[in-house]
């Protein structure tokens, strides 16, 4: 409002020195070069002043004033767009010179506002995504995410597995889940999403799932009524009486034609029911047939104003146009089409309401492809895994098929998922180290914003995923400095500076607590420091280790924390801490780290792989 409080008085104030300097003008040379100084000197007061009013610092390839001469040369409004971060504002303007278009930078503090022309939000927007991009490409993102269905889990882990890229599974509480990857393999996980696409594409379109049931006489009758309508399709007498219908049908409101077109439609077309131009048909959703040659008529030529075009003689001039008959559209197909549909509809309904009620319940599987079926029987012993299998074996599906397919099957008959779905691999393909973190002493500005804790197979450094409502990022504390975390922070999330520090705060002391699960550092009895590495087995075991000895321990012993403070010469509160951080490890994810080492240990007898050897694999 300040600015244009000032934009106005300087305006105004112009305008009003202009007028004196013209008059100056037609009296004497003297008096016009002592105005033109007036006029200076008052300009500079005024712009002082309105900068006062404002309060506010304007930069960009031009002035406010000059936005608004270069918007009246182009006859466009100035458009706004705030919240810009000031440096994201100035790369803004620094493109904008390039671009050769006027904008105005304003606002004090993180956030600032861009004022430039309607015409070039176009190019404003390009801008922006060219600054977006660049902004992601100079962050050294670790790890990237995105969602994906529960029960298509496993489909997308054997993607991954299949191209040799490390993935995490996140389950968040409200059952979304989110697959975590390395950021350096952002294009190929690209690709790994697009040949999902297809596979759930071509499952969807070319596998049939068909329940064995006695066909009843309500089946029968909707069967009957879907073949009747087909056979209308090439019915010329059903078609006929479809264009009597809707030629009487008052709530159309068809173009109405001189009495000279409707001779020249009679004369080209004597058939002819309801005439009218193209764009009128395809409003109302129907598209002209390719056969369809049309009818010469003429219409009042209009320029690109809507005005009429007038001959020497001051008398309105006339053009060909070229009109079509609804018979020269797809009207009757979609009519017959969508009936069809409605009567499929209800034909499914009727076969499964059937279905659920039958003793027998049993569906055949075919694949349109391969020319392939086989019978499965569901009950509430079904579950996905075993029809998969089925798929596998019966049909030659891949693993990624097979699984989109046994979804297909669910959905389609209507399973109860809950069952059919619980099954071990769908939730041990779900292992974070630590998910939703909360602490009690979280800065309030950041209590909406999800913690995940994960790592990936080599276990070398902890990723912490954090997501602001639709927005994610992954930060790696041990990699990353505070201040590329935080960059991130504010660009990828949307939060203020302020809160971005609070969340870097957390991050990095979310990563420290569970770097330091996996080893303890004490000082035994003797005031010697050492690291004891940490290693939870299975449920119950679990193994402590320091450079010159190993001991197995079991959680339900007897006096744990003093057979530990005795094994290692460590006081008691130092055993109950690595009791405590043995009790919190995973024992999937150790599993993994430790077969993971096992296989990338160099072999005299077998050479390890190059990194593009094993990309390939």
């Amino acid at each position: 409002m300040a600015d244009e409080v000032a934009s106005a008085a300087l305006s105004t104030g112009q305008k009003t020195v202009e007028v004196m300097l013209e008059l100056i003008k037609m009296m004497a040379p003297l008096a016009k070069n002592l105005l033109e100084e007036i006029y200076h000197k008052s300009v500079d007061g005024i712009n002082t002043v309105g900068g006062r009013i404002a309060n506010a610092k304007a930069v960009g390839t031009v002035s406010n004033k000059g936005l608004v001469v270069e918007a009246q040369k182009a006859n466009s409004p100035i458009s706004t767009t705030s919240n810009f971060l000031a440096r994201d504002a100035e790369r803004v303007a620094e493109k904008a010179k390039e671009y050769k278009i006027p904008v105005v930078i304003v606002g004090n503090g993180d956030k600032r506002t861009i004022e430039f022309l309607d015409r070039d939000k176009g190019i404003i927007e390009q801008i922006t995504n060219e600054i977006m991009q660049e902004r992601l490409k100079g962050n050294p993102q670790s790890v990237k995410c995105f969602s994906v269905g529960a029960n298509n889990v496993s489909s997308m882990k054997q993607l991954f597995e299949e191209n040799g890229i490390e993935y995490q599974f996140i389950a968040n509480k409200d059952g979304k889940i989110s697959c975590i990857y390395p950021a350096e393999c952002a294009e190929q996980v690209a690709v790994i999403k697009s040949d999902y696409k297809v596979a759930h594409t071509n499952v969807e379109m070319n596998c049939e799932i068909t329940p064995n049931i006695p066909e009843t006489e309500t089946l029968k009758a909707i069967k009957s009524q879907i073949a009747q309508l087909e056979s209308d399709l090439e019915n010329t007498e059903a078609r006929s009486k479809f264009y009597e219908e809707i030629s009487a049908d008052t709530s159309i409101d068809y173009p109405v034609y001189s009495e000279g077109n409707m001779e020249r439609i009679s004369e080209q077309m004597p058939e002819a029911t309801r005439v009218a131009g193209k764009a009128f048909w395809e409003e109302r959703g129907y598209t002209l047939s390719e056969n369809a040659k049309g009818i010469e008529i003429i219409a009042p030529q209009v320029d690109d104003k809507g005005e009429p075009v007038l001959d020497d003689n001051g008398k309105q001039t006339f053009t060909s146009i070229t009109v079509y008959d609804i018979s020269e559209t797809n009207a009757y197909e979609k009519s017959v089409n969508i009936k069809i549909a409605e009567l499929q509809s209800d034909y499914d309904k009727e076969k499964m309401e059937v279905f659920s009620t039958s003793e027998s319940k049993s569906v055949t599987v075919s694949d349109k492809i391969s020319g392939k079926s086989v019978e499965i029987t569901v009950d509430g012993k079904t579950r996905k895994n075993d029809v998969m299998k089925i798929m596998r074996d019966e049909l030659g599906y891949s693993a990624v098929q097979s699984d989109i397919a046994a979804n297909k099957l669910c959905y389609d008959i209507g399973l109860d998922k809950t069952r059919y779905f619980s099954s071990p691999t769908q939730t041990d393909n779900i292992d974070a180290l630590k998910t939703n973190i909360r602490y009690a002493s979280d800065d309030l500005t950041i209590r909406d914003i999800r913690y995940d804790a994960v790592n990936f197979r080599d276990g070398k450094e902890t990723h912490l995923i954090l997501q602001n409502g639709e927005n994610a990022v992954g930060l790696t504390p041990a990699k990353m400095s505070k201040a590329e975390m935080k960059e991130m922070c504010v660009s990828q999330l949307g939060l203020s500076e302020y809160q971005a520090e609070k969340a870097v705060d957390k991050a990095v002391k979310i990563e420290s607590q569970v770097r330091s699960q996996m080893e303890d550092r004490t000082v035994d009895k003797q005031g010697i420091t050492r690291e004891l590495s940490i290693e939870r087995t299975s449920n119950n075991v679990f193994i402590v280790k320091s450079p010159d000895k190993t001991k197995v321990y079991d959680f339900s012993s007897i006096n744990l924390e003093d057979k530990i403070a005795n094994d290692f010469d460590i006081p008691k509160e130092n055993a109950r801490n690595i009791i405590s951080k043995a009790n919190n490890q995973s024992v999937l994810q150790n599993k993994i780290r430790n077969a993971v080492k096992k296989k990338s240990a160099p072999s005299p007898e077998k050479p390890k792989l190059s990194e593009s050897k094993v990309m390939k694999r």
